[in-house]
């Protein structure tokens, strides 16, 4: 058996954070502690600590699985977008593979601060809410344009939908965005002028729909405007319907 020590490097790809080390138990067995910290603004590292591992290769994909749920929770509770983390180093005992450690870059924003208790804290729970579709948040913030993390987010509400319900009904999303925003705009549906549908379905539906009269060049510009709302939406839809 070996234990380890295994090093990640992650890049904010939003406006970063900042916070020293924080180290915390993940509760996961063959896992000594986790150290994570945001020194800079632009990067999270994060060293994993492994008690017993069967071999280099299971070590990896345990240090991976332990880093990945540490930096969703991250991404789900405060707001950011990050790159894929990488693995920068590695050792062992007895003696194994080293990897040399590489720059990530830098790069220029606004720089909030994170409470290091309230990140311990948060990092500790067991099972928060909805941390099962924790994953797919994080993807849709990765996304390369505003448009494109747009349409993930209203997917996962979709999803959240059909996990209730077993279908994915257009109506099921409505009623969800409207019980966790009962103030959302809405607008009569221009096929059924008697049905209203709330902004987010309309942006999502001339994008994916050909509609009258309608530019998809202002559609992508109002989906950017609206795109901080259906993010708050969305993480309030995975606490409340996991």
């Amino acid at each position: 058996m070996y234990t380890a020590t295994i090093n990640f490097q992650t890049r904010i790809k939003s406006d970063g954070v900042r916070f020293p080390p924080v180290e915390f138990n993940p509760n996961v067995p063959g896992v000594g502690k986790v150290e994570i910290e945001a020194p800079n603004g632009h990067e999270i590292h994060g060293t994993i600590h492994l008690t017993a591992v069967a071999s280099p290769n299971e070590a990896r994909a345990l240090a991976a699985e332990v880093h990945r749920a540490a930096l969703d929770r991250i991404v789900f509770n405060h707001g950011i977008a990050i790159e894929n983390p990488r693995r920068t180093g590695e050792q062992y005992s007895p003696p194994g593979a080293v990897d040399a450690f590489a720059d990530v870059g830098t790069r220029l924003g606004v720089v909030l601060g994170i409470d290091p208790a309230q990140l311990k804290d948060e990092l500790e729970l067991r099972s928060p809410p909805g941390e099962a579709n924790y994953g797919l948040f994080r993807s849709a913030r990765q996304s390369l344009s505003p448009v494109e993390e747009f349409i993930h987010l209203y997917h996962i509400l979709l999803m959240l939908c059909n996990q209730q319900y077993q279908d994915e009904k257009q109506s099921r999303v409505e009623d969800l965005i409207k019980s966790e925003d009962p103030n959302v705009p809405e607008t009569p549906d221009p096929r059924k002028p008697k049905v209203m549908e709330t902004v987010y379905t309309r942006l999502r539906n001339e994008l994916g729909h050909k509609r009258a009269g309608v530019n998809l060049e202002d559609t992508k510009r109002e989906m950017g405007h609206w795109l901080p709302g259906l993010i708050a939406l969305t993480q309030r839809a995975i606490i409340s319907h996991s």
